[in-house]
């Protein structure tokens, strides 16, 4: 006798379950087409590469890739239910297609097989499941605000396969099966139910019971889905298939903008790009990106994970402003753009994007700006920096006054690019003068644009005036056009990232280098030399806008490193996870309203390391942790790494 079972054994209401069946597709149908016609009412977004990025999603979803899946213990409580449950669904096809279309697929050692493999990828799935549990509710939830919809999905889905395994157990104790080894849970089952004594009689009604509750529950799953939290099981792998290839931080292109057109960004739902509405539904509210937010660690009213779970909750709401009515303005100005939320999110959800989106949707009138930076965007927009200072009269008090001027040599090697703080804060003013030094010592033919280097505008883009940005930007492309060099040179990450990978869309592509990467070609052609320094211990900060924005990690460490004497240590979470200084996205400008200073925190991280001075490698991290040493009365320094190099020669 061949090997194979008797479907739908002990059951007749194949008709009842098909009508079931169809009114689950139904259901589920409407609400998959309801969330598509959703995402269809953002505004358009190409994507290319189609075929590279399906290989990245089938080896991402294959593999369950630690950058998506971080932890072991979830990673294979997630193994166990994906994996679980494609066998499963596999298994169910091929009886579907024996029992519609007579086709043998469930005979011989077909049978034998499948029955094994379904039988474990059911415990397997079961497992997953209670991990899954475990860890939401016994061991450390990562957030307390678990929703019923949360806690239903796991009882359901479990009690899903609990009732296909006593349904199997119940067949199995009811009749003789010879091939029953092949079903080691189902006769684990059998096995229970037979010392508890159940009659067989008893047992064909149980089994039916149980067979119709099971085919109700999994049909009510089935049509659930859309309308749940389990729909991103749909939307994130989608979200991860549709990532951006671009670096973290890149914001949503803005066409070149009109005297007349003054609305850009997002003030309502269908002002968000398609990605953006269907990353509301891929968000599974894991809570990872708001671990080392900046913003919400120090107190600040912002977490990206609530502020995409309530622009979710409010989706279907279409016609309501999103400013103040669903988001709060504090909110949005409360956010560093750092990125760490970028890196930390499993399925690639782009919080920087959607957050200066809804700065720029405020910018339709002047008074929707915090009132401190609107003297800032007047200043930039009158002096070309954001005190309004006079160019000519700060530079007659520099050293760099001194400096060949890029007008005068009209062509050179370098262009050094000082940007406003380096210009014209006094902290940052020493390592302008501590690069010169570097660069005279060295010989380069460089020179800088004085007086006619203007804001490059990365503050101002990021605050959401773009109008403004691309001012700038137009302005300051126009005056690079008109020299000739080979390299711009800047120390300040905020104006590399905006030279490098903004401006080229105003017509300005330019070779840009940061310095601690020009700074280590310096030392290892030669072209410098460090004598031995005072055996300092030094722990390096990684600006977000170097790091994670431009993967700018092991340049400033090997300089450091280049250096006799000094002794690197790393901070805790550093490089890629680095904490932020709390001055990017233009919150320098703002008023730090939240309960701890964001600095201070940081600072506090680098005293663990017992290092005498704390390095950064920008201008906005410098100036900040200069005051948070000052302010903390801690014994250490901040230094930028070109005044350690230019102290060491």
């Amino acid at each position: 006798m061949e090997a194979t079972r008797q479907l739908y054994w002990n059951i007749d209401g194949k008709s009842t379950m098909y009508a079931f069946a169809l009114i689950a597709l139904v259901v589920f149908t409407i609400g998959i087409i309801n969330k598509i016609r959703g995402w269809q009412q953002g505004r358009a977004l190409a994507f290319d590469n189609l075929s590279l990025r399906l290989r990245e999603f089938i080896s991402t979803m294959a593999r369950h890739d630690q950058g998506v899946f971080r932890g072991k213990f979830r990673r294979y409580a997630h193994l166990g239910i994906f994996y679980g449950f494609i066998v499963l669904t596999f298994g169910t096809l091929v009886i579907a297609i024996q029992d519609h279309f007579g086709i043998p697929l469930f005979y011989g050692l077909k049978y034998l097989v499948l029955s094994l493999l379904l039988d474990l990828s059911g415990l397997l799935a079961m497992v997953g499941i209670l991990m899954a549990a475990y860890k939401r509710y016994i061991d450390k939830p990562d957030h307390e605000d678990y929703t019923l919809d949360d806690a239903l999905l796991l009882i359901i889905v479990f009690s899903i396969l609990l009732t296909g395994f006593f349904l199997e157990g119940l067949r199995i104790y009811s009749v003789y099966d010879p091939w029953a080894w092949w079903s080691p849970v189902g006769l684990f089952f059998a096995l229970m139910i037979q010392l508890s004594g159940l009659s067989t009689e008893l047992s064909l009604a149980v089994h039916a019971f149980i067979w119709y509750f099971h085919m109700l529950l999994t049909f009510g799953f089935i049509a659930y889905i859309p309308y749940s939290k389990l729909f991103h099981m749909f939307a994130s792998p989608l979200n991860i298939f549709l990532k951006s290839n671009s670096p973290i931080g890149t914001l949503t292109p803005v066409d070149c903008l009109s005297e007349g057109e003054k609305r850009v960004g997002a003030g309502y739902y269908y002002e968000f790009n398609k990605k953006q509405l269907l990353e509301l539904d891929a968000c599974i509210s894991c809570g990872r990106c708001q671990k080392g937010c900046p913003a919400h660690l120090s107190g600040r009213p912002l977490s990206p994970r609530v502020l995409v779970q309530t622009l979710k909750k409010h989706a279907n709401k279409k016609a309501t402003p999103l400013i103040d009515q669903v988001i709060s303005q504090e909110t949005l100005w409360s956010c560093t753009t750092c990125g760490l939320c970028e890196v930390k999110c499993p399925i690639y959800i782009e919080h920087i994007k959607r957050i200066v989106d809804l700065r720029r949707g405020l910018t339709s009138s002047d008074n929707d700006f915090p009132v401190e930076i609107h003297s800032v965007f007047n200043n930039i927009s009158e002096s070309g920096n954001p005190w309004g200072n006079n160019v000519r009269s700060v530079f007659s008090n520099l050293e760099l006054a001194s400096s060949p001027q890029q007008w005068e040599k009209k062509q050179t090697d370098v262009l050094y690019w000082l940007g406003c703080y380096g210009s014209y804060e006094s902290r940052n003013q020493k390592v302008s003068q501590s690069m010169i030094t570097i660069l005279e010592k060295a010989g380069i033919d460089y020179a800088v644009l004085g007086g006619k280097e203007k804001c490059c505008g990365d503050s101002v883009r990021r605050l959401g005036n773009e109008k403004l940005f691309q001012q700038l930007a137009y302005e300051n492309v126009k005056t690079l056009n008109g020299y000739k060099f080979k390299t711009i040179l800047t120390h300040c990450p905020h104006c590399f990232n905006t030279l490098k990978n903004d401006y080229p869309q105003f017509g300005g592509s330019y070779q840009v280098m940061h310095h601690s990467e020009y700074i280590l070609e310096l030392i290892r052609s030669g072209r410098i030399i460090l004598k031995e320094s005072n055996g300092s211990k030094v722990t390096f900060h990684d600006p977000c806008y170097l790091g994670r924005y431009n993967q700018v990690y092991n340049a400033p460490r090997e300089v450091l490193k280049e250096i006799p004497g000094l002794e690197l240590l790393e901070m805790k979470n550093n490089q890629g996870m680095a904490f932020c200084c709390g001055s990017g996205g233009g919150s320098i400008w703002i008023e730090d309203k939240g309960d701890k200073k964001i600095h201070s925190l940081l600072v506090k991280k680098a005293m663990r390391t017992e290092a005498d001075i704390l390095v950064s490698a920008c201008s906005l991290c410098l100036k900040t942790l200069s005051e948070a040493v000052s302010s903390e009365s801690v014994d250490m320094q901040s230094k930028d790494i070109a005044e350690l190099v230019a102290d060491a020669l």
